[in-house]
């Protein structure tokens, strides 16, 4: 034990030094002759081959600890959180029962019970999942269980069931569809607004011609936080449509229920007390480490209906004093311990510590879109509702939408080249800028003052070399500029 707890105190040095670039971008080809990862060797390797590797894993990954990573709708490190993640992989528990899994099942009731009372259901269940696509499969089985319950046993027999989500919702509901069985014509994607909220009234014209195709509409589900924009979706407005049609109504808020957190920004939430069920996902704003999804429901005994079958002849022995088994509930059956590092992270900074984490980053969002009233170059090209900002770096020469367009995803590449920052771009009402995520809750005025000034320069030179047709990507191995990647290819 003793050996492997030194190899893990060298890399965790290396993953906290300071020189570390937020990404290190190496074609595959050539990173494959960097990295041995070969399985071969048939009487297996010395430690320091496994050292060599696994200290190369961490130096060529992105950094996502670091307040330059935006691309993905995470950043910044919760160490109570690994803390939790250590102790959970160190026992190996799992989730069937009590029995296997006493406090950890403890634990996962208590970080539902609270994600329950902030989402407003008071009598309402939950489970962890693998993750938001698993808990949107999940409110599907809900929702077809709740209307129709033979399918369970008998199958579809013929019914065609129709699902609708909004066209900027996440690409997980079209695989859960496709898992359902629906088809993919079946789940319709209702047109947005300008702002990237779904319309309701185009929702309700939606169910009526499905029902006037003889399909059988059971399910709208809403997104809090879409990819692009972070919009939030009319919840009121759907709920309204949705209960007077007799649908399902699901909440995606893999990235934005946790604005639920804020007494100043929550009202975005309003009315989703009345969504029959509703997901999380801990390891986006929160920090968790990855995946700590969460499927919740607005009444008990739902998940249960819809989704046990099996192992009660071994696993879940009947008549026992337990309550019901959580392994009952999931589509999994093994399934680890994540509730410990959602508790460890929950225990540690409290209701208070995700609140203003929450507050925080807003406020940061106001402050970096503030910085474009006074810059000609960057304008902000959609809504910014949460902490995705969409803008574009517009050089004072005269350009056509779609030369700016490629302007702004070279310095996206040109930034992650030189190791400044890892940002995505998006688009959004046929205009493609750079998507700045905002989740790391060191975020602060001067670094996003430092930020605002780089993408500028970054943008200037690529306008200019393009004008001059002289621009050439950089090698991230050769260029001298990049000099700061080689201490990480070092013994390669």
């Amino acid at each position: 034990m003793d050996k492997y707890l030194s190899i893990l105190s060298r890399l965790l040095e290396r993953q906290k030094a300071d020189d570390r670039p937020v990404c290190t971008p190496i074609p595959t080809d050539r990173l494959k002759e960097i990295v041995d990862v070969s399985l071969d060797n048939y009487d297996g390797s010395p430690l320091e081959e496994l050292e060599k590797t696994l200290k190369q894993f961490l130096d060529l990954n992105p950094d996502v600890s670091q307040l330059a990573f935006h691309k993905q709708l995470y950043s910044g490190v919760n160490m109570p959180a690994v803390l939790g993640e250590w102790v959970a992989t160190l026992s190996n528990s799992v989730m069937h029962t009590f029995k296997v899994g006493p406090v950890s099942n403890l634990m996962e009731l208590e970080v539902i019970k609270q994600l329950c009372l902030l989402v407003g259901y008071e009598n309402g269940e939950g489970l962890m999942v693998s993750g938001a696509s698993q808990a949107n499969l999940v409110s599907m089985m809900l929702a077809r269980h709740e209307l129709f319950p033979e399918i369970k046993k008998e199958g579809y027999a013929g019914k065609q069931l129709v699902a609708f989500v909004s066209d900027q919702s996440h690409y997980s509901m079209q695989r859960a569809a496709n898992v359902m069985g629906l088809g993919s014509e079946n789940l319709i994607a209702v047109k947005s607004d300008e702002h990237g909220r779904l319309c309701h009234e185009a929702l309700r014209e939606a169910i009526q011609e499905s029902r006037e195709q003889g399909k059988f509409p059971f399910y709208v589900g809403l997104t809090a936080g879409t990819t692009v924009l972070g919009a939030y979706d009319p919840i009121e407005e759907c709920i309204n449509i949705a209960q007077e049609n007799g649908l399902w109504v699901h909440i995606d808020g893999a990235w934005g229920a946790p604005i639920l957190f804020s007494q100043i920004h929550r009202s975005v939430l309003n009315s989703c007390d009345q969504a029959d069920s509703f997901t999380w996902d801990a390891h986006k704003l929160l920090n968790v480490p990855l995946t700590a999804g969460v499927i919740l429901t607005r009444e008990k005994g739902k998940l249960l209906a819809a989704t046990s079958g099996g192992g009660e002849n071994y696993l879940f022995h009947a008549g026992t004093s337990t309550p019901v088994e959580l392994g009952e509930l999931s589509i999994q059956s093994a399934r680890r311990a994540d509730c410990v590092k959602v508790w460890s992270a929950w225990k540690a900074v409290g209701l208070s510590g995700f609140r203003n984490k929450v507050d925080h980053l807003m406020q940061m969002k106001e402050y970096f879109v503030s910085l474009f009233k006074e810059l000609d170059c960057l304008e902000v090209i959609a809504p910014t509702p949460y902490l995705n900002i969409l803008f574009q770096y517009r050089p004072a020469c005269l350009m056509s939408e779609e030369r700016i367009s490629k302007l702004n995803k070279q310095i996206c590449i040109e930034l992650a080249q030189v190791g400044n920052a890892f940002i995505d771009y998006a688009t959004f009402g046929g205009r493609t800028g750079i998507r700045l995520v905002l989740a790391n809750s060191e975020t602060n005025e001067s670094y996003l003052d430092q930020l605002c000034d780089t993408i500028m320069k970054v943008g200037e030179k690529l306008s200019q070399s393009e004008e001059e047709n002289t621009f050439t990507r950089p090698d991230p191995l050769r260029d001298p500029v990049l000099g700061q990647f080689e201490p990480l290819l070092e013994n390669a």
